[in-house]
């Protein structure tokens, strides 16, 4: 039996994901300018500020266009069962089709917080992620192609409440670094050192990260990208420490 029915996004939940990740963005710039800010000679602030005021403001245009940009293309998109076949459009009015008899195997999971369908034939691997009525897309297609959904609750989320415990190392360096006797033990102890300990732990916890294939770009995962990202970091920091310590004038 072919049966017709569209199937839409869901807008709010992105759209409050989405302010979620702007604001804590915004947070960790207002942080990293204001700590800055204490580094500089109070004579030298205004400068300072007449400097970083306009790209705040710069970037917080950016912020908002992006995150409108993104809400939109979402509402755009859209989901069609027709005639035996799944249709996925995007904004651009492009269309993504699979023939629902033609499914071998049908996954239920989560994909960075999101409710995701992956759909495999043969030929391709198709994600549909955050889409409304979820429950009943999957329902129609097992009906329509035979085939019974697997469930994968594998988490790949970058936050749960057990993350904290995975950086309690760099916790206890940050509080012995505040600990005047310790520290008079271990004069090695420095924001610095902290800085490098930090880079270090998250360098560990994201190798052991559990991760899912997005099915359309894998090799610029967010995980990979986030490795890149501390290793560079991360022999930026050995170099100035060498660089302080005079191993290169040695």
């Amino acid at each position: 039996m072919s049966i017709q029915k569209t199937f839409h996004y869901d807008v709010n939940l992105f759209r409050s994901k989405l302010l979620k990740r702007t604001w804590v963005v915004i947070a960790l710039f207002l942080v990293f300018v204001s700590y800055n800010s204490l580094q500089v000679p109070k004579e030298g602030r205004v400068q300072f500020f007449t400097i970083f005021l306009p790209l705040l403001a710069l970037f917080f245009w950016f912020l908002r266009k992006n995150f409108l940009k993104q809400v939109e293309i979402l509402s755009a998109g859209r989901i069609e069962l027709d005639g035996g076949s799944l249709k996925q459009f995007d904004a651009n009015g492009n269309c993504a089709t699979i023939r629902i008899k033609d499914l071998e195997q049908i996954t239920v999971d989560k994909f960075r917080g999101y409710e995701r369908i992956v759909l495999e034939t043969k030929e391709k691997i198709h994600p549909i992620v955050n889409v409304s009525s979820q429950d009943e897309l999957v329902s129609i297609l097992e009906k329509e192609s035979g085939v019974k959904r697997t469930v994968d609750l594998t988490e790949d989320r970058l936050w749960t409440l057990k993350t904290p415990i995975y950086f309690f190392p760099s916790i206890l360096v940050l509080i012995a670094l505040y600990i005047p006797a310790i520290k008079e033990k271990f004069p090695i102890l420095s924001p610095e050192l902290l800085g490098l300990f930090f880079n270090i732990n998250l360098i560990i916890y994201l190798l052991y990260l559990p991760e899912k294939q997005n099915h359309t770009i894998s090799q610029f995962s967010l995980k990979r990208r986030m490795i890149f990202i501390s290793l560079v970091v991360f022999f930026f920091q050995v170099y100035i420490q060498l660089d302080k310590s005079g191993w290169f004038k040695s």
